[in-house]
């Protein structure tokens, strides 16, 4: 996992959420941002 990566993923996926027009669309924007949060937190703990 490679936090920069992910970094990367957030920002696009704000921009996204900036574009969007429906609920589906947000729905599925919220699903990723929530994994590539995830993803961070568990790099970040096993790090430490």
């Amino acid at each position: 996992m490679n936090p920069d990566k992910q970094h990367r993923k957030l920002v696009r996926l704000k921009l996204k959420a900036e574009e969007c027009l429906t609920r589906e669309q947000a729905q599925k924007i919220i699903r990723k941002a929530d994994k590539a949060h995830r993803k961070l937190s568990e790099g970040h703990n096993k790090v430490a």
